[in-house]
């Protein structure tokens, strides 16, 4: 096995390695939500004349709005948020985590080394590295080592590790689907 002096070099890399599939598939997701309510809109758009008959009728000319603002909005904060290049910067990490992983250099020098790449490069999250714990030790009951010892994740952990995923996956599914949210209240009238 490689020298690792902090315990940490593998298990760093390997969360990296995560964040990075995360932010990819976050882009991928977000570009066909655009492209599947740029069709929506342009759909709506063109059947609004057959429309006028129905509940949606009288509000047609304002879900057209509505609609067009969610993609507006929603192109905005995708482009802000800068996926691909967040997915980017923990590829390079990654990459860079794993290279040093592998050398044969002093102790010191890979302490050093570390330090450096960390500086260089966002950090993931909290969350992230729950998703990295639980995967190992749960789902593939591999044992995580550090220089301190294995590294545990209790019942009670991985449970609330459960509960902060499920939050999170049920705001942004909220967020998803807030335009057909509105367009059935607006049916629902």
């Amino acid at each position: 096995m490689n020298e690792d002096p902090l315990g940490s070099i593998w298990i760093t890399s390997r969360v990296r390695m995560g964040v990075h599939g995360k932010f990819i598939r976050w882009d991928r997701i977000s570009h066909i939500l655009l492209t599947a309510y740029s069709v929506a809109l342009l759909g709506f758009s063109i059947f609004e004349p057959h429309l006028q008959s129905t509940k949606f009728g009288p509000y047609s000319f304002e879900i057209s709005i509505l609609l067009s603002l969610s993609i507006l909005c929603t192109s905005l904060v995708v482009w802000g948020l800068g996926l691909n290049n967040k997915a980017r910067d923990h590829r390079d990490c990654y990459l860079a985590l794993q290279k040093l992983y592998t050398e044969t250099i002093s102790n010191d020098e890979k302490i050093s080394k570390y330090q450096e790449i960390l500086e260089r490069h966002p950090n993931h999250s909290e969350l992230d590295y729950e998703r990295f714990l639980f995967r190992k030790i749960w789902i593939e009951g591999v044992t995580v080592s550090t220089t301190g010892g294995p590294s545990k994740m209790s019942k009670r952990r991985a449970l609330i590790y459960l509960i902060k995923e499920l939050l999170w996956v049920s705001m942004i599914s909220t967020i998803i689907l807030f335009p057909a949210i509105i367009v059935y209240i607006l049916y629902a009238l």
